[in-house]
């Protein structure tokens, strides 16, 4: 926006008027580019959806590259020495060859024998096409401009020309070094693509300022000199300034917003009490970290709210009981990242934390549960599953039963639907690990055949704006090797007896968009995880939604009952902020859980002396936490441990996607329960 705003300024400030079709070519291409980027924060921000491909963000986008390329055009017309045949030749090549390669990964890639697959397959080249032309432009017109030989007025604006062109090419650099890393799976150099991608605009910008520089700085006085005159003399303010006063506020204004985004964490005291020294109320601080962004963070935003609602409540309880203590709630982000998520812990423990409500997942709760139980911090996760993790006498309880349970509970249903063959797609991460083993051996024991599925790298980061085109067909590369094992064993056995079992976290959206090109894929029932379950962002898109119902996606969750007044009250509650509400079950969990913690800590703290520097003993508050949790009957019902700490009542409910009866054009998510297929765990 900061760009778009300064071309049209520049626009119509610039004096030279020979300049002016380029100058508004540049001020239309920006202005599309700027309402691309909005159209697609539409999507995902208000909507909380993929944007389609293609789409209407894509149009504008494209426009723009177009309309881009035309102005650099026009400028290389302007050239007075222009660059050798023999250059622009060797460009022209190295880019063919270039072009060749994206257009060789991505027909491999692609599904093309149908019309969908066909018109993701256009857009996605034409990106790459369209920045092969920009590139070429840019970098002829930078070689030209050092042959220019007049000093005086044109090299004056070698500066801004330079920051402008550099600028289209980083753009292309990142959307091009994305769609490499990516297609070829080297997704650790994501934050390259990134950072590429945010710098492009600050090059153009500043360009632009440059360019405003000279408009009104004819004596050469410098702009910031200027500001400081205004402002001692007390003159009116120009046009400069404002401009660049407006940039200085939106600059920080982004960063705060950011910062609150990020939910950074304050620094509090060393202890785990910190004493009012006005009405000796006791301030005792509670960790959170949840997937607030990332590949789960439909459900670690839910979770975040769900725990924010039970900290008011807590201390509007301890408050009516004239209670001494208040609770203090910590927030981090794990990013649904392992690294991440040790950030995190240690910005909570700076903080003076000792209890922390999650990591949300598995692959977070192994990463940091050593530093847990090095430093004496207790994690308590509401939504935690892998049975790797169940490990007596540590500094981990979950709340929720491990994945033995779900394990055993998918292959009944599986086994009692007459699947006698499964084929496992899964996220190479703990979660999906142990969760897949589980279910082989249970599944094995009764006389059914897993075949060797397709295990997946989970990409970390968020893949927004155009970025989504490449989100989509990097999944065709899984997809292929799905439909070719699909099809050996649909040779094998009967197809009705042979299943597909999923198990992934956010990107279970994307996969179930991109099945619809894999006619086989259609043709056997699939299952799901506690982890897709309910997730809504599969009802939101339609082509998910409608591959689901085909394939009659059955998804396990923990059975919790929804109809009492609390659940209500949450789910209202999560509507309200997310726009809508997936998965009510570990919100619950979740909310229960900052329940038992924080009475725990009241009872820890009524026998503790007003010094706020003296020890806990980690042992003593374990044994609190698991009679708390014995004798607290939650929304989620009574929550008993075992040895390890985790929850030992396991029933659950299937979860399949169906058409709404009110209106058959969306799609619900339908609850089956299915009692007969859970097993009693001792």
């Amino acid at each position: 926006s900061i760009a778009a705003s300064l071309a049209i300024f520049v626009t119509i400030k610039e004096k030279d008027k020979s300049n002016l079709k380029a100058n508004i070519f540049l001020v239309v291409g920006l202005v599309l580019w700027f309402v691309a980027n909005i159209v697609w924060a539409y999507y995902e921000v208000i909507l909380h959806l993929m944007a389609p491909v293609p789409s209407l963000a894509d149009v504008l986008l494209l426009s723009a590259y177009s309309i881009l390329i035309v102005r650099l055009y026009i400028e290389y017309k302007s050239l007075r020495n222009k660059p050798s045949k023999k250059f622009t030749g060797a460009v022209a090549g190295i880019i063919a060859v270039f072009l060749a390669y994206i257009f060789s990964l991505t027909l491999d890639l692609s599904v093309v024998s149908t019309i969908r697959g066909q018109l993701m397959f256009a857009v996605t080249i034409i990106y790459p096409i369209f920045n092969s032309v920009l590139s070429f432009m840019a970098i002829i017109i930078l070689y030209g401009l050092r042959k220019e030989k007049e000093i005086e007025k044109d090299m004056k604006h070698d500066i801004a020309w330079t920051c402008e062109l550099i600028g289209f090419l980083v753009i292309v650099l990142g959307d091009s070094w994305f769609a490499i890393i990516v297609l070829t799976e080297f997704v650790e150099q994501l934050w390259i693509s990134a950072l590429l991608l945010s710098a492009h605009y600050i090059m153009i910008a500043g360009g632009l300022l440059w360019y405003i520089r000279l408009a009104n700085n004819s004596k050469q006085i410098d702009v910031f000199h200027k500001i400081k005159d205004t402002f001692n003399k007390k003159k009116k303010t120009d046009v400069t300034t404002i401009a660049l006063i407006l940039i200085f506020i939106t600059s920080i204004a982004g960063y705060a917003l950011s910062q609150a985004n990020h939910n950074d964490i304050p620094q509090g005291t060393n202890s785990i009490l910190e004493m009012n020294s006005q009405n000796e109320i006791k301030q005792v601080p509670i960790g959170l970290i949840s997937s607030l962004t990332g590949a789960w963070s439909s459900g670690g935003k839910s979770i975040k709210i769900a725990v924010e609602k039970a900290q008011a409540d807590v201390n509007e309880y301890f408050e009516n009981k004239n209670s001494s203590i208040r609770i203090r709630l910590l927030v981090g982000d794990s990013k649904t990242d392992p690294v991440e998520s040790i950030n995190a812990i240690e910005k909570l423990a700076d903080s003076g934390v000792r209890i922390i409500i999650g990591p949300a997942t598995s692959a977070a709760v192994m990463s940091v549960k050593d530093y847990a139980n090095q430093h004496g911090i207790i994690l308590i996760s509401p939504s935690s599953t892998s049975p790797a993790l169940s490990i007596a006498n540590d500094n981990l309880f979950r709340f929720v039963p491990d994945d033995k349970n779900q394990a055993q509970f998918i292959s009944n249903k599986m086994w009692n639907d007459g699947i006698r063959v499964v084929i496992p797609m899964w996220r190479s991460d703990t979660f999906g690990n142990e969760l897949v083993k589980e279910m082989k051996k249970d599944f094995e024991k009764k006389g059914g055949v897993v075949i060797e599925g397709v295990e997946y790298h989970p990409h970390t980061g968020e893949f927004s704006s155009s970025l989504h085109r490449i989100n989509f067909i990097m999944w065709n590369q899984y997809l292929k090797k799905l439909s070719h094992i699909l099809e050996n064993a649909t040779h094998k056995f009967d197809p009705r007896e042979v299943g597909i079992y999923l198990v992934s976290f956010d990107e279970v959206t994307p996969i179930l968009i991109q099945s619809n090109e894999h006619q086989t894929l259609q043709q056997v029932k699939w299952y799901g995880s506690d982890a897709s379950a309910q997730n809504m962002q599969i009802i939101r898109n339609h082509d998910a939604a409608h591959f689901a119902e085909i394939i009659n996606f059955s998804n396990p969750l923990f059975q919790i009952n929804l109809t009492n007044s609390k659940a209500e009250i949450l789910e209202k509650e999560i509507e309200k902020k997310l726009h809508g509400s997936s998965s009510l079950t570990y919100p619950i969990l979740a909310y229960d859980t900052f329940w038992v913690t924080a009475l725990s800590l009241e009872k820890i703290s009524d026998n503790m002396t007003s010094d706020i520097n003296t020890d806990i003993d980690i042992e003593s508050l374990k044994k609190i936490i698991n009679a708390t949790a014995a004798d607290y009957n939650g929304v989620s019902g009574n929550i008993i441990l075992n040895a390890a700490g985790d929850r030992i009542n396991a029933n659950y409910d299937i979860w399949s996607v169906a058409k709404s009866q009110d209106d058959h054009e969306n799609y619900v998510w339908k609850q089956n329960i299915a009692s007969n297929y859970s097993q009693s765990h001792n």
